[in-house]
């Protein structure tokens, strides 16, 4: 099987396990675009990706555009996004060993397809009425999906 077919196999697997949780992230979209900006308002909210796909990665931080440090606030604004889900994509269930012998670069690619799907469910919750920009990235990485305009973007572009 060629590459690119390997990608495509791989990227439709790893949605067809994510999209059991649509629901359950849509409401917790919902309810965090709904909450009061809490006071001494921050500027950007970003969603990390962690690499753990045995629990679901994804984690909130309230941020300031300049410096993109991490402001301290309470849930929704930090922490877990869905604390309760379970497995991200349950144990055994994709055959990593197989889509990476074979030059599917498993955990990059499964971070670009649930970033590009929690925009999607961004949007779903309301997230385009959100009042502050709202990114979602990799741990450490440098390439931002900006929630709003469904796009990849760099760091010097957050906020923008």
């Amino acid at each position: 099987m060629a590459g690119a077919e390997l990608q495509a196999m791989f990227d439709r697997e790893f949605r067809g396990h994510i999209e059991r949780l649509r629901e359950p992230l849509v409401a917790a979209l919902r309810k965090l675009i709904a909450t009061p900006l809490p006071a001494g308002e921050f500027e950007v909210l970003s969603f990390e990706m962690q690499a753990d796909w045995r629990d679901f990665p994804v984690y909130a931080f309230a941020m300031d555009r300049e410096t993109v440090n991490e402001e301290y606030f309470e849930p929704p604004f930090k922490g877990k996004v869905l604390p309760r889900a379970g497995p991200l994509i349950p144990k055994g269930s994709i055959d990593q060993d197989r889509y990476e012998d074979s030059g599917v670069a498993t955990f990059e690619s499964g971070a670009r397809v649930l970033a590009e799907w929690f925009g999607e469910c961004w949007h779903a919750a309301g997230g385009v009425g959100f009042q502050l920009p709202a990114y979602i990235s990799l741990h450490d990485g440098s390439r931002y999906f900006d929630l709003r305009d469904r796009r990849w973007v760099r760091a010097i572009e957050l906020g923008a």
